[in-house]
């Protein structure tokens, strides 16, 4: 596991998000309104992190605070491999 591929809670439950690739990396960031967090070389970064570290708690916040079934259309819509959990 790591902030990429980990379950998120979200205001009405919970979301799975597994993130594969420096791609989705990327989507999962703009999806979140973090754009800076797909910096080059971040995916690598990220798969090493610890997924309740600093990077999966700023993940964290922005997961909180909408519901699942817009997350799920937000991340599907940047590419995000993504389910309700």
């Amino acid at each position: 596991m790591n902030p990429g591929n980990r379950t998120y809670a979200c205001s009405d439950g919970e979301i799975e998000v597994r993130v594969e690739n420096a791609e989705q990396w990327h989507g999962l960031a703009v999806a979140i309104g973090r754009p800076e967090l797909s910096y080059e070389g971040a995916w690598d970064a990220v798969r090493a992190a610890d997924p309740n570290g600093p990077v999966g708690r700023v993940v964290a916040e922005h997961f909180s605070e909408d519901g699942t079934e817009t997350w799920r259309q937000r991340l599907e819509a940047h590419g995000v491999p993504c389910t309700i959990a």
